[in-house]
């Protein structure tokens, strides 16, 4: 199981892309850190299948892929949240992971809406892995995936004296490329939480069965690490 660390969960750091459309578009590429690219198996996510099949390339749009097996791409996170229950604590703020900044709100939101597509989203089927769920202390985020996704703490989910409470999140990575119809100008990658259990630490392998823990340290604006602009 391979592990890079990290001095805090990354998806308690992530912030939400905010950059606006501009005038003229800019060509936004990612260069993600060689180790990252290797371990997370990111060339199968980059050529990989369209979750969209019938997507017509000849007019403007949006394109998300994945991994062929895409549960082979899997990976998960956790945190342990013993110091943070007090009656203050309500919610987890999770929120993608991503290398680039600069990616355009509105192509943000097209990645996300062909990701929920009713028809053709992502879903435990198309990934191929079925997530273990307990009702009210974990969920699948398919149909809901977004950029930032508050998760409240269920009302009898409590510290144990010998068992740390532990929240675990498991991410998807995906493949997204914004085209006007005549040119590629976004191609970035961007990890999805698409499942989340409330659990304790005793019990987490009850949750991630197949799926790779991963951890890495994010830069002072909350990316993920990239090698230098090619």
């Amino acid at each position: 199981m391979k592990k890079f660390l990290m001095a805090l969960p990354i998806f308690m750091l992530i912030l939400l892309s905010s950059c606006g459309t501009k005038d003229k578009r800019e060509v936004i590429r990612d260069y993600p850190l060689t180790s990252i690219k290797e371990d997370l198996k990111l060339d199968l996510v980059q050529n990989g299948k369209n979750l969209n099949k019938d997507l017509d390339k000849s007019k403007a749009h949006s394109n998300v892929q994945i991994a062929e097996n895409a549960k082979d791409t899997l990976f998960y996170q956790t945190i342990n949240l013993d110091e943070y229950m007090n009656e203050r604590f309500k919610q987890v703020n999770l929120r993608v992971l991503y290398f680039n900044d600069q990616i355009p709100s509105t192509d943000v939101a097209s990645f996300l809406t062909e990701m929920n597509h009713k028809d053709y989203g992502l879903s435990e089927e198309k990934i191929g892995y079925t997530f273990n769920t307990v009702e009210n202390y974990s969920n699948v985020l398919f149909g809901k995936i977004s950029f930032s996704y508050a998760l409240k703490l269920p009302s009898d989910f409590e510290k144990k004296e010998n068992d740390s409470a532990t929240l675990v999140v498991t991410y998807l990575p995906t493949y997204c490329t914004y085209n006007d119809g005549k040119q590629d100008f976004t191609k970035v990658f961007i990890f999805v939480p698409v499942f989340y259990a409330f659990t304790y630490e005793s019990s987490v392998e009850e949750y991630i069965k197949e799926i790779t823990e991963f951890k890495v340290e994010v830069n002072d604006k909350g990316l993920l690490p990239s090698n230098p602009a090619q």
